[in-house]
């Protein structure tokens, strides 16, 4: 009878493609050691938007192991009813904190019955939630428990919120005693696992006197793909995946004026850009990629050597991209744009260049692969199969 993991993730678009990357690379281990592969469930949060970025990322695998992924809309309901979404951060952390173990319970029930689910292609498929042997995670906000379950990460939401805390209301405007029980919310679903994977460098790790959280704590690569190479004959220009964001206006208008174009995935959000997917970021023309900080974002940058240039942190946003810019600052990985004009921008990105060379030289040195995703997915297989 065929076995099935399920994926528990963030918010945004970057953790259900990354926690979507761990589930293939952990079918590719168990390939590897002639083990079955495991049907992969993945909760379906933000309906035809997810299902077209997914088809898009994941179109080779799709063709190679047809229906192998499957989506879930009841339980990608069950997750956006506690994400943060078009909401405040302060409403968001105040409805997640307030309802997380309810909702926990209600993802738990869900997967223990019979689950209605859908391919790609459309197709209908009935999956008995008690065939699901394995959850992966990537920074969850609820907790499934039904199967042994495996964390990956940039950092610990519960250590994020106790040092926003401790800061300044200018720096983070976020209520004090919200934040203290969304640590301890965070520290119920983060608690919960039998492996706790950190990537390096992210929110913390990066620090000389870096201290785990957990016993069972290993620290991994960056957890995200090592994009392809890309030679596409493409015009320079700057790559923007973040839109919304005060002054860009501005910036948009220098680089028309000096010829410079723009590409996105969403051309409806910026204007006078060029549609193209994140997959040319490494091509030698463009200048930039602009993002907000997260890490999937950052990681790609560095490992293709794009400079990445960020929006200054807003207090009344998450947390977690404070303590992000902060990290890739000190790291040199990375800019923070203050609306300086757009040459000075690219005179400033010549030297992140070279410290992004650095560290993917010390991460090489140190695990001998860049591929961090590729190396959790061997130590889950390792523990799964012991079991």
């Amino acid at each position: 009878m065929k076995k099935y993991l399920v994926t528990n993730f963030a918010y945004g678009t970057g953790p259900y493609l990354r926690t979507s990357d761990l589930a293939i690379a952990f079918n590719n281990e168990l390939e590897k050691r002639h083990r079955p592969r495991l049907g992969i469930i993945v909760p379906w949060v933000y309906g035809d938007k997810q299902k077209k970025v997914m088809l898009e990322e994941f179109a080779g695998h799709e063709q190679k192991y047809p229906g192998e992924i499957l989506l879930d809309a009841e339980l990608g309901a069950i997750l956006k009813s506690i994400f943060y979404g078009d909401s405040s951060y302060e409403d968001s952390l105040t409805k997640w904190t307030s309802n997380a173990p309810a909702v926990s319970a209600q993802a738990k029930e869900h997967l223990s019955v019979v689950l209605n689910l859908e391919t790609f292609s459309g197709g209908k498929e009935q999956v008995n939630g008690k065939d699901i042997v394995i959850e992966l995670n990537r920074s969850p906000r609820i907790r499934y428990d039904v199967a042994p379950s495996y964390f990956t990460s940039f950092g610990y939401i519960g250590e994020i919120l106790e040092k926003a805390a401790k800061e300044p209301k200018d720096k983070i405007a976020v209520q004090t005693k919200l934040l203290m029980a969304g640590v301890k919310t965070a520290n119920w679903v983060e608690q919960n696992h039998r492996l706790h994977c950190i990537s390096y460098p992210a929110t913390f790790s990066f620090s000389d006197d870096y201290k785990s959280c957990y016993p069972d704590e290993i620290l991994v690569p960056p957890i995200g793909p090592v994009p392809a190479p890309n030679d596409e004959p493409i015009e320079k220009g700057i790559f923007v995946t973040i839109t919304g964001i005060p002054s860009l206006e501005r910036l948009y208008a220098e680089t028309q004026s000096l010829g410079i174009k723009l590409y996105s995935n969403d051309t409806k959000a910026v204007s006078g850009s060029i549609r193209a997917l994140p997959h040319i970021i490494p091509n030698k023309n463009i200048l930039f990629q602009f993002a907000r900080s997260g890490w999937s974002s950052v990681w790609l940058s560095m490992l293709v050597g794009t400079p990445l240039v960020m929006p200054d942190f807003d207090p009344k946003d998450d947390p977690e991209i404070y303590f992000n810019n902060i990290a890739v600052e000190k790291l040199g990985i990375g800019l923070i744009y203050h609306g300086e004009p757009l040459m000075e921008l690219l005179k400033k990105a010549e030297k992140v260049r070279e410290k992004q060379a650095r560290v993917r030289a010390d991460i090489l040195a140190k695990w001998g692969t860049l591929d961090g995703t590729a190396y959790c997915a061997k130590i889950f297989v390792d523990d799964f199969l012991k079991k």
